[in-house]
């Protein structure tokens, strides 16, 4: 693997970071799809736990992985976070076949307020990915959930459900029924305008979940969970098989 991190705008430090697996040779294929990680982290910062971790488990499934750390803090007015993951997403595509990655087949995953990034690249992007995986997301921002972000004084962030269309991506979603810091409304009334323009979805809800969880394994996370959340990655991997089809030695064959 080699691991490349690429400076977007290094004056608000926004970086992408490649994570490339080799093709050909030993392989059967020529290209993998991708995955483009965006970490939480209400805007303020972009959290570790949310990005290295999340590109090598995408990885391991066969991904050229790549994560944003997209603008935060006080240079982060809406809607310079969605440029920078369109600054990202044109990156990768210009280089596709550098990177052998398969251009129809770039999905994202958010997380919280990278969620809500990722669902508004889902809905309002020009680049918009193949799919959408939203864990924990934020969907309708509002001050309780984004202090530093949503006052009089900044430009108002989007409502994600209010945006779907029938050109949204299909999405995943794994969140907690007892997340206190980004409630699973949220979810629901994302899944609800996706059901109301026909746009593929699956959603997991755990019982137990909290916020934060990641990958749901001990070292990435602190309070009570139930074991089965770590369970997202993989059903998360499985599904993006449905819509893109699975990456075997051959190549891609539909599931």
């Amino acid at each position: 693997m080699r691991i490349q991190t690429i400076p977007l705008h290094p004056e608000r430090g926004v970086t992408l970071t490649a994570y490339l697996q080799d093709v050909g040779g030993e392989y059967g294929f020529l290209e993998r799809p991708a995955m483009l990680v965006i970490p939480g982290g209400a805007y303020q910062f972009c959290s570790d736990r949310e990005a290295e971790p999340i590109a090598l488990a995408y990885a391991n499934a066969g991904y050229q992985a790549f994560v944003l750390r997209y603008t935060v803090g006080d240079a982060c007015a809406w809607p310079q976070p969605l440029d920078d993951y369109e600054d990202a997403m044109q990156l990768i595509l210009d280089h596709a076949r550098q990177w052998h990655v398969a251009a129809d087949k770039i999905a994202i995953v958010g997380f919280s307020a990278g969620g809500h990034l990722a669902a508004c690249a889902a809905t309002l992007a020009q680049h918009k990915p193949a799919a959408a995986v939203l864990v924990y997301p934020v969907i309708f921002p509002d001050s309780s959930i984004l202090p530093a972000v949503v006052t009089p004084d900044k430009p108002r962030l989007p409502s994600a459900e209010q945006c779907v269309d029938s050109a949204t991506c299909p999405c995943f979603f794994a969140h907690g029924r007892d997340d206190r810091t980004v409630d699973i409304r949220h979810t629901l009334a994302m899944e609800q305008a996706l059901a109301m323009h026909g746009i593929p979805f699956e959603s997991h809800i755990y019982s137990r979940g909290t916020h934060g969880f990641s990958t749901a394994v001990p070292l990435m996370m602190r309070g009570d969970v139930c074991a089965r959340v770590k369970n997202w990655v993989a059903d998360s991997i499985g599904w993006l098989a449905e819509q893109l089809g699975t990456l075997t030695y051959d190549g891609f064959v539909p599931v």
